[in-house]
């Protein structure tokens, strides 16, 4: 079964979402490693535009906040965020009066094809997923060795995705094929 890249998209002229407090920084609890959050607070972020008052867009409903995840909005959590939640964790996060939601996804699965994954320097440039260790249910997954960059998911799961998100009309979430880092 392939295996795609889950993400945020079109963030072309809309606002992105930064820390608000530094200490969340330096305490990493935007690292994202496939373990589970105990947060005992919503940590709190805010969204700044970076675009040209002239281009500036509203802000999508799934953004980037961090490698190997992204943020949901109440409407996506509404329509995919049930799903997700088999494969991860929904971290509340607090952005003035509103909850947003950090994607974490907890679903590993060893599925790098070393023999066929293109290194510069030891340095990862695109891996190949040995599509035997792809699950054939709906899956949401992230490889160890990956873990902090991306998010995978099967056929199966890029259809439920597709599906749902579009009838919702979510904007900012892509599932595309695998590109170079």
């Amino acid at each position: 079964m392939a295996a795609w890249l889950i993400r945020p998209g079109d963030a072309l002229d809309r606002p992105v979402l930064v820390f608000k407090d530094d200490r969340d920084l330096r305490d990493r609890v935007f690292i994202t490693d496939g373990r589970v959050k105990d947060l005992a607070y919503r940590p709190a972020i805010e969204l700044v535009h970076t675009a040209p008052k002239k281009r500036q867009r509203g802000r999508a409903n799934v953004m980037w906040l961090a490698g190997g995840s992204f943020v949901m909005d109440a409407k996506a959590r509404a329509a995919v965020g049930g799903f997700l939640s088999r494969f991860g964790e929904l971290v509340e996060l607090h952005h003035g009066g509103e909850t947003l939601y950090l994607f974490n996804c907890t679903n590993l699965i060893d599925c790098l094809d070393e023999s066929r994954t293109e290194r510069d320097d030891g340095l990862l440039v695109i891996e190949a997923i040995d599509e035997s260790k792809v699950p054939a249910e709906p899956a949401v997954f992230k490889d160890p060795k990956t873990v902090r960059m991306r998010i995978y998911v099967n056929d199966a799961a890029k259809e439920v995705i597709d599906q749902w998100a579009g009838e919702a009309g979510i904007t900012g979430l892509e599932i595309v094929p695998i590109d170079p880092l």
